[in-house]
């Protein structure tokens, strides 16, 4: 058994190890020993030597370059490398080890990767021997976009046709990574290098580099000899060289958006850059946040497309979509490239009005984007009425099904307050969810799936425990999904595989149920599959994976942080109370109004909520329930008011009740009449004047005026 004592004891002997006679090789050798050493150890899950091998690589005083060229000094070395530290990240002992190893390699890969001297170096080695060559071009390569400055620079300070030609050569084995410092530069090069630089993008073929060319193709002040170059490039990349450039660049700028893997660059660092044409005539870079480059990119192209047609709506809704989600990103961390807009993203995100913010919605809906739902519905709320929610292709009306809950009492909300007059599809599930928000807004619901009867009823048990309803159960996706019944969403699903494959393939079940589409995914096996399952499942949105046998407080916190990264979390009470407000109010208005909705269908819901809630949403109510024609609101109504409580409670309850008899006849029964007459006799002040107007309202042809005359 492993312990404290033990581990002392291994890492004493791993630095006896270092000053026995073996002292006699250098340190580097020392260094390469414990890498191999830590790597063979992690592969066969001796936890204890590869502790004390990874500790001596930690205190181990060379350079995080130097490091880095040790464990990529063979492929077979890197590789291994890489298996040892993802198994090392899943073990206790050996987790923060192990992150501190990789961003030793990480740090080290970075300082190379931007090392000027040493790319200026390979550039000149590119003219050398053979082997200075190879060396030259594998450096190059793995700098990748930041070599290309300086590739440009050499290009463009050399008239000697084997340095352009080297160079070309170059670039174009550096593939795409070149493609956006090129495009950026290619305007403001001279004619020579644009020659050179159209003719590598041709080569590299990767169609993000045609506006760019299309650019260079359709500007009347460039030379008959880069046109024609252009012309043959877009001809190679396979775009029509007469293409609208608007249109052009707002289609790259969806790839951006999107994250289409050929335009999203590997980034270095956790940054990636962006590409700007500095005054002083040389190219330069901007870093940018990994989880925020696409959306930067797709705000750059939007904005470019922008300035050629200014009525382009997709590059519109292209640049309101990234700028929220960018925004949301980088949860205050600052932007050197777009940080500075005179404009804050909820300005955009209504100025353009409710047209532009449904294609931004329907966007969201499509990729299952449920943050930019959210914040496309309050744009939507805030701009939108009714003729334009329900004209086109009705994003709203999709955003009632979408499974979250928040989106769904969001668009309901947003849809019932516009009070529509005409009949549209979906009209029937408006109320019904506002219902929804007032009686279960803050209820989470899960089910459970796994081929053991027995395994789901523990975890059923333990996800009822910490404040979960567990609402389907079964074998299969589809089984559990259909004992859910009717919910307004399932916020989470619990997967207890027996092996990777079955927990990978009920994931990607789940991911094709229309109900559990954006359902946040649990994946839990035991042993060696634990890993394979989560190198299998990878990043996935809201999936995450877990060996069985962690603790069960780990288990909540992996929930915890999952539901908050899939959909914001749990509702907080506040968001609970908001919700059920808001929908009591718009109840109302529906109520009061002329509009298709009818109110009527959340009627036992308000007489649920009329007994339970503070005073002013009991106010909301009670109006509401005034207006409804049934005699079971009204009954609600009379039998409130007849509670003891507080005085003006009990008085505005009795005038609603009066009015509804006013608006929909007696519909209380006999022992009920005689109750509010007993109160209007019994009574005094406001509260005795009420009840009379409501037995005046009830018209009882029994009611005696002697019943009044006398105490």
């Amino acid at each position: 058994m492993f312990n404290i004592g033990n581990r002392f004891f291994i890492t004493f002997i791993a630095f006896a190890l270092a000053i026995s006679p073996s002292v006699l090789f250098a340190q580097d050798s020392d260094a390469v020993s414990d890498l191999d050493n830590f790597i063979h150890y992690s592969l066969i899950a001796n936890v204890e030597y590869a502790e004390g091998n990874a500790m001596k690589l930690i205190r181990n005083k060379m350079s995080d370059e130097d490091f880095y060229k040790m464990v990529t000094e063979t492929r077979e070395r890197h590789e291994r490398f890489d298996r040892a530290i993802g198994w090392a990240m899943y073990v206790t002992d050996l987790e923060p080890l192990a992150a501190e190893l990789e961003t030793r390699f990480e740090m080290g890969r970075t300082s190379l990767i931007r090392n000027a001297a040493r790319l200026k170096e390979s550039i000149s080695l590119l003219n050398g021997t053979v082997r200075q060559r190879i060396l030259a071009e594998e450096r190059l390569e793995e700098a990748g976009e930041y070599a290309v400055p300086l590739l440009l620079e050499s290009l463009q300070n050399s008239s000697d046709a084997q340095t352009a030609r080297r160079v070309r050569d170059m670039l174009t084995q550096i593939g795409r990574d070149a493609v956006v410092p090129l495009s950026v530069a290619l305007p403001h090069l001279d004619n020579n290098s644009k020659l050179v630089v159209i003719k590598t993008l041709g080569d590299i073929r990767y169609p993000h580099s045609a506006p760019a060319i299309v650019s260079v193709f359709q500007d009347e002040n460039e030379p008959p000899a880069v046109k024609k170059a252009a012309s043959q490039a877009l001809a190679r990349i396979g775009v029509d060289e007469t293409i609208n450039l608007s249109d052009l660049l707002t289609v790259v700028a969806n790839q951006y958006f999107d994250g289409i893997d050929s335009v999203i660059i590997s980034p270095v660092g956790d940054l990636n850059l962006h590409w700007y044409w500095h005054p002083q005539n040389n190219l330069d870079m901007l870093d940018v946040p990994q989880e925020i480059y696409g959306d930067v990119m797709a705000m750059t192209h939007a904005s470019n497309a922008l300035s050629i047609n200014p009525k382009n709506e997709i590059a519109i809704g292209l640049f309101m979509a990234a700028n929220l989600r960018r925004d949301r990103k980088l949860a205050g961390k600052n932007d050197l490239v777009h940080g500075d807009l005179p404009y804050s993203p909820a300005f955009y995100a209504t100025v353009f009005g409710p047209h532009v913010a449904q294609m931004v919605l329907d966007r969201a809906l499509a990729l299952e984007d449920t943050a930019l739902a959210l914040e496309a519905i309050t744009a939507l709320s805030e701009t939108a009425g009714a003729e334009s929610l329900l004209s086109g292709e009705k994003p709203m009306i999709r955003a009632m099904y979408y499974p979250d809950r928040r989106v769904q009492y969001e668009s309901a909300l947003t849809l019932a307050s516009t009070l529509p007059k005409k009949p549209f599809t979906g009209s029937y599930r408006v109320v019904p969810l506002l219902a929804s928000a007032v009686r279960s807004g803050g209820d989470l619901f899960a089910i459970v799936i796994g081929d053991d009867a027995e395994a789901r009823r523990e975890m059923a048990a333990f996800l009822n425990t910490n404040g979960w309803s567990v609402v389907g159960q079964g074998s299969s996706a589809a089984e559990a999904v259909d004992l859910a019944g009717v919910v307004p969403g399932i916020d989470l699903a619990v997967v207890l595989s027996r092996s990777s494959i079955q927990g990978t393939a009920i994931a990607d079940e789940l991911a094709s149920l229309p109900k559990t589409t954006v359902t946040p995914t649990y994946v839990l096996t035991s042993g060696s599959d634990a890993q394979i399952l989560a190198n299998a499942i990878g990043n996935r949105d809201m999936i995450e994976t877990s060996d069985s046998a962690v603790s069960d407080s780990a288990k909540l916190g992996v929930i915890e942080d999952l539901i908050s990264k899939a959909s914001g979390g749990r509702l907080s009470y506040e968001e609970q109370l908001s919700f059920s407000n808001r929908s009591l109010e718009v109840l109302r208005d529906i109520a009061l109004a002329d509009t298709v909705l009818e109110v009527d269908d959340a009627t036992g819901t308000l007489i649920s909520a009329l007994t339970t809630s503070d005073t002013d949403a009991q106010i909301v109510i009670a109006q509401t329930l005034a207006m409804i024609d049934d005699p079971l609101a009204q009954r609600a109504l009379i039998d409130e008011a007849l509670k003891e409580g507080d005085l003006d409670q009990r008085v505005m309850l009795l005038d609603e009740a009066a009015g509804s008899v006013r608006r929909w006849g007696n519909n209380a029964e006999k022992w009920r009449v005689d109750l509010v007459v007993d109160l209007a006799k019994n009574a005094n002040g406001y509260l005795a004047d009420a009840a009379a107007r409501l037995n005046g309202a009830l018209d009882n042809p029994n009611t005696s005026i002697l019943t009044f005359m006398h105490n």
